[in-house]
């Protein structure tokens, strides 16, 4: 499957997951991901990029909706921080935890899974 393909997909799982079950999809999936694609290096990357990706669709789905740019600002002004810092950890968090879970799943697979014999 083409890479961009799969980034599409995963990504939109990654929203899936988010709306059904909260924050808690995105590491769930992306450690499903991890042990379905252990086989390819750049896995947990693709599964990084697309949390990022998935969040920015749920994002501007919220900005849609409604006044965004009022909480990123009412938000920053609590943390202390420009707005655009509120966009910008809230789409590093999915980002993180989608790599982060992605590589874990990946690595208990190769020391916990059925060794591969000839």
């Amino acid at each position: 499957m083409p890479t961009l393909l799969r980034l599409i997909l995963l990504s939109v799982a990654f929203a899936i997951a988010t709306v059904a079950i909260g924050w808690w999809g995105v590491p769930l999936a992306a450690a499903l991901y991890g042990v379905i694609s252990r086989k390819q290096r750049s896995s947990a990357i693709i599964a990084g990029v697309a949390g990022v990706l998935a969040w920015s669709e749920l994002l501007l789905i919220d900005a849609a909706r409604g006044p965004i740019g009022v909480l990123a600002y009412t938000l920053g002004g609590v943390l202390n921080a420009k707005p655009i810092a509120v966009y910008v950890l809230t789409l590093a968090f999915p980002g993180l935890l989608a790599l982060t879970a992605s590589l874990l799943a990946r690595q208990a697979m190769a020391y916990f899974g059925p060794e591969e014999g000839p």
